[in-house]
């Protein structure tokens, strides 16, 4: 078996995958040997005796979002975040039903297998329904919906169904902060309990078969008997939790008493909540983003910035090894100078430099304010890496010295969403949602030089290789172009369309229907998100909704217009090949399987290579220096690496 995970399941042309992607939802395997998640790439299968990897399926699409083992742990079902739903025969590995709601984000929420096995239900996407189907037949036995009059306003991330214990009702977390229950013979809605004033998160049945126990998002948690649920009468047992808990986890024990795992800050408190015992309380070492309880409560999932452990409560710690690499949102990916290392920041706050020969980690820093790492660089000489996060500091460290706290920049009013270090390394520029550009002085002990004034959201920015300028990108507005010493604009960047059809390039359909557009008098207004300058100074890069843009650095006319096809209508991230030869575009998802990334010549405008790559949006794209690799970062939490040696001519690396 090949051990290296970093190798499983790669998408085509890609050499390494980097992060293990974001867990949405995991089980533990009816037998006890396995513990098995939902992720943004597909779902892993752990064991749980070692904490070690031994599968990864369901990676076609990937973006999973629950799962639900079958009573007799013979079958999986999973469902993702586009609807699509399988069941898996465990043991041969074999997906036997399949079935894709149709809708745009028709995420399926929760799965629930009926008691004998034979029937699926699931919840979510549109109106919030909820289907039922008899899956060896493939045939739908039942919808229910609620009245398009108590649909609610925003989709719930989780909308919890469980059967009734003889399988003929299905309860279901319905709009107004009740759950309701439904006859799936008649398709009657036979109750609907309002005892709740929070919306619910979780509904699970006792052992015993006899309770069930339904929970809001606010903690409070209420006890029903099984026999008496068409009333609204049930047993409060938790109504007001403690402010400080931040989250909350509940399960029954074997003998049907209902334990409560919470959280607050780092410390995890296990209780029987119905005769208010504590049983055990673990000081953790770091903050516990979630818990989850395992083996009849007697043991807990504990998952952190990115690690996950087991504990069996009452011991003194978790267990060791833990898993890693499910990391946060991948924001911003750089190689250093020398092409020895590859930093990636995450929407968790961390940073992580890799050694790109081995891929293993080296080093990890954190911003201590708030998440959302956006924006990444080394400097020239590849000493110092600074770091924006969502907050209104500028943070620089020394990587030769990692255990030496960051220099913080403070001055900017507003979050900060971009920044790049000067071609000579003398100055860094920094750029806020206000749109006002810090411009510091980086051989003065990062003094502040200079803020520009306030114009509109910039997204990204860009050096002009001889460092007399930066380019950046705005939400509503054109992009501009400053002159760095000055702090004054330079010009605006031209977004009206060229009417010279020969400066069109790219997917033919689109080139038609946009010139058809033209000869029609329309205005289109776009702005560009990603900015690039070429490394010889010569072109500046945009990419505009449906488009890519290139102008001429020296005159700031429009060179050209490149025509996205469909699937890969905008272009999140954007970078210049190392020789300047080539433009790497990485797309936001719109409907296929994976994203994306498309190798552009620059000259031609002809698409030469394209990688369908992550299962949803690029945040980054990166070169090593010699051009011989792209790395992308992605929502989905991973990196994956690609060797570009096939693509490029001996003369672009070097």
């Amino acid at each position: 078996m090949n051990t290296d995970v970093t190798t499983w399941e790669l998408p085509d042309e890609a050499i390494a995958r980097l992060g293990r992607g974001i867990i949405r939802d995991l089980e533990p395997s009816p037998d006890g040997k396995h513990l098995v998640m939902a992720t943004t790439i597909g779902v892993w299968w752990y064991e749980l005796a070692t904490m070690q990897p031994v599968a990864l399926w369901e990676t076609e699409r990937g973006y999973g979002w629950t799962l639900k083992f079958s009573p007799n742990g013979e079958l999986l079902a999973t469902g993702n975040a586009d609807g699509h739903i399988k069941v898996w025969d465990i043991q041969s590995q074999h997906c036997i039903f399949e079935m894709r709601r149709e809708g745009w984000l028709n995420t399926v929420s929760q799965l629930a297998f009926s008691p004998d096995g034979q029937r699926l239900a699931s919840s979510g996407g549109k109106y919030d329904a909820v289907y039922v189907w008899h899956f060896q037949t493939g045939e739908q036995i039942a919808k229910f919906t609620v009245d398009e009059g108590c649909q609610p306003h925003h989709r719930r991330p989780r909308i919890p169904i469980t059967f009734s214990p003889n399988g003929k009702l299905l309860l279901a977390a319905t709009p107004e902060n009740m759950f309701s229950i439904w006859d799936i013979e008649t398709g009657e809605r036979i109750a609907h309990l309002t005892a709740h004033t929070f919306p619910l998160t979780a509904l699970f049945l006792s052992p015993c078969r006899k309770f069930l126990a339904s929970v809001d998002q606010d903690g409070n948690l209420r006890k029903w008997e099984v026999d008496k649920l068409t009333t609204d009468e049930s047993i409060p047992v938790i109504t007001d939790l403690p402010k400080a808990i931040n989250l909350v986890h509940y399960t029954f024990s074997p003998d049907s008493t209902l334990l409560a795992a919470a959280v607050s800050g780092t410390t995890i408190t296990v209780s029987d909540v119905e005769n208010d015992r504590e049983i055990a309380t673990l000081v953790h070492t770091e903050p516990i983003k979630r818990v989850r309880f395992l083996q009849k409560g007697s043991q807990l999932v504990i998952t952190g910035r990115d690690t996950l452990q087991l504990w069996n409560v009452g011991d003194p710690a978790p267990q060791s090894p833990a898993i890693r690499d499910h990391t946060a949102v991948c924001g911003s990916v750089k190689f250093s100078p020398d092409g020895q290392t590859l930093a990636a920041g995450y929407f968790s706050g961390e940073i992580h430099l890799r050694d790109l020969e081995t891929l293993k980690l080296q080093t990890k820093f954190r911003c201590e304010g708030l998440d959302r790492i956006r924006s990444i660089d080394f400097s020239p000489y590849g000493n110092k890496l600074a770091v924006t996060s969502y907050d209104k500091i500028v943070r620089v460290w020394d990587i030769t010295q990692p255990k030496v706290p960051p220099v913080e920049l403070v001055g900017h009013q507003t979050y900060l969403y971009a920044l790049a270090f000067s071609p000579k390394g003398d100055l860094l520029v920094s750029a806020d949602s206000n749109g006002v550009l810090g411009v510091w002085d980086v051989e003065d002990d990062h003094k502040l030089q200079l803020f520009t004034e306030e114009t509109d959201s910039i997204w990204s920015i860009a050096f002009s290789p001889d460092g007399e300028s930066v380019v950046s990108a705005h939400e509503n507005e054109k992009a501009r172009l400053w002159d760095i010493k000055s702090g004054e604009q330079i010009t605006e960047l031209s977004m009206i369309h060229p009417q010279d059809p020969g400066k069109y390039k790219g997917d033919d359909h689109q080139i038609q229907r946009r010139l058809k557009w033209l000869e029609k008098g329309a205005v289109y207004k776009a702005t560009p998100e990603p900015i690039a300058f070429s490394p010889d100074g010569t072109l500046i890069a945009g990419g505009v909704f449906r488009e890519l843009w290139l102008w001429d650095a020296t005159t700031y006319e429009t060179q050209m217009v490149i025509c996205l096809p469909h699937g890969c209508w905008r272009a999140e991230a954007l970078t210049f090949s190392p020789c300047g030869r080539y433009l790497v575009s990485g797309a936001s998802w719109q409907g296929t399987n994976k994203v994306s990334i498309r190798l552009w010549e620059v000259a031609t405008g002809k698409n030469i290579a394209t990688f369908w790559s992550h299962p949803t949006d690029i945040q980054s794209l990166a070169f090593s220096p010699d051009g011989t690799v792209l790395a992308s970062g992605s929502f989905d939490g991973t990196i994956l690496l690609w060797d570009m040696k096939p693509y490029l001519s001996s003369s672009d690396t070097h």
